[in-house]
């Protein structure tokens, strides 16, 4: 750079370069060469968590003006810049990498500095970099640490994140209501073991997958609904008297007249809160099991509409774009397809969230950062294939009802038939002495 395309900050490490017109400063200049992206995502990749953790700095500055903690006119200036972050979303101004070491510090630092910045400049007229006078880490973070404040945004940012989830789940599950009440009358061939089995209709098997869906649903909502415990003002690692007790005292009534909810609480232990993030970890577990429900549906989808010529062919899917480059008319299962591989990169990401159970150490685990980088990761690409499935797959398929006729007029489901109305011991005997031959079998159905 020439001198006149950065200025020189300093930190307690020592100088460093920063871009000349950069929102943040020193510390996240330093974070940015010391984890580089290398195909990662930045910080400005998770807007739910850049607006959580925006939100948690708002409320800090609201109630240090209402204790008296920071000058009137510095805290408004700072929660004027936070409303006009959340507004605007500079996301070039957050490019530290989405997790790092130092369990989140750079994230919290790069949020204090672009504030500092922003509120100096707009309001005191003071340059960029000058921190005067609101210091990132005097004002900015006052009462705050990076442990409460990261682990109230993860909160905060799965929270936010289930509307779209869920409710693409709850229209996955409706589509799967409608298509069965559509397809009631036709039956099918139920299977086990991939053997042939008894008929049953579309209704009862969609209806399966819509009772697990549903089920689901609820089990995740759920544990999401324990995120609105959360231990901002636990501060460090849950010690009393790291923030004030005037400042503690209000965050509870300011955070849900803020989000405009009378849920959120202070969680039971603040220690239990530094030491273990269960409770998001639980959420990686119920994601892990719905992205296994979506991806076996995905599958048994895939397998019926196998064929054309010599598949299952029980199901026909909507054709969606050509399946070789090779084979002219071939038409692949690509959506459900699509559904499986995200249900997979989703049990990847909860796998990760699992692993960071196993690696905390004492009185803190570092590890929120990844945590809530891959339960939003999990949370988006759950969503994508959801969506994908249920406008391009499910809402317009329709069964072969030549093929399942021809289905449920098979060998097994016509023994059960002469099972129902003569017993298993003659039904069994009459299979033997026939050698499974369908039409003599069906001459006993007849008498």
């Amino acid at each position: 750079m020439s001198e006149y395309q950065y200025r020189v900050e300093e930190d307690s490490i020592g100088c460093l370069e920063v871009p000349i017109n950069a929102l943040y400063g020193v510390q996240t200049q330093r974070a940015i060469r010391l984890y580089p992206l290398n195909g990662e995502k930045p910080l400005s990749a998770y807007p739910e968590l850049l607006q959580g953790l925006l939100k948690v700095k708002k409320l800090a500055a609201l109630i240090n003006i209402e204790t008296k903690e920071i000058d009137a006119e510095m805290g408004q200036a700072i929660v004027a810049t936070v409303d006009y972050l959340l507004e605007k979303m500079p996301v070039e101004q957050f490019q530290v990498h989405s997790f790092h070491g130092g369990g989140g510090v750079s994230s919290n630092m790069n949020l204090n500095e672009v504030i500092a910045n922003v509120a100096n400049h707009d309001t005191f007229n003071q340059p960029l970099g000058s921190y005067y006078p609101i210091h990132p880490n005097d004002h900015v973070n006052l009462n705050n640490s990076t442990s409460d404040v990261l682990n109230t945004a993860c909160h905060l940012a799965v929270i936010d994140k289930r509307k779209e989830l869920t409710g693409t789940l709850q229209g996955l599950i409706d589509t799967f209501e409608v298509q069965a009440d559509k397809w009631k009358e036709v039956l099918k061939l139920s299977r086990t073991c991939l053997q042939d089995a008894v008929d049953i209709s579309f209704a009862d098997m969609f209806g399966g997958y819509r009772a697990q869906l549903k089920r689901q649903k609820q089990r995740l909502d759920n544990s999401i609904d324990e995120l609105y415990k959360i231990n901002l003002g636990g501060n460090i690692i849950g010690r009393k008297g790291d923030c004030s007790d005037a400042f503690f005292d209000k965050i509870i009534g300011n955070i849900n007249e803020m989000e405009a909810s009378d849920r959120f609480m202070h969680t039971d232990n603040f220690f239990d809160a530094s030491q273990s993030y269960d409770d998001l970890a639980k959420v990686a577990a119920d994601l892990d099991q719905l992205a296994r429900a979506l991806l076996r549906i995905a599958k048994d989808f895939r397998l019926m509409a196998s064929g054309p010529e010599t598949g299952f062919g029980e199901i026909i899917l909507p054709a969606v774009q050509p399946g070789s480059s090779a084979m002219p008319g071939k038409i692949n299962p690509t959506i459900p397809e699509y559904l499986v591989q995200c249900a997979m990169q989703a049990c990847g990401h909860c796998y990760a969230v699992q692993m960071t159970q196993d690696h905390g150490e004492l009185d803190y685990s570092p590890w929120q950062s990844i945590i809530i980088s891959n339960l939003l990761d999990a949370m988006s690409v759950l969503t994508s294939g959801m969506q994908a499935f249920d406008q391009h797959c499910l809402s317009g398929m329709a069964p072969d009802i030549k093929r399942n006729n021809a289905n449920v007029n098979t060998l097994i489901p016509t023994l059960m038939r002469l099972k129902k109305t003569h017993g298993y011991s003659f039904t069994a005997r009459v299979y033997k002495e026939t050698g499974g031959d369908l039409e003599k079998i069906r001459a006993y159905l007849e008498k």
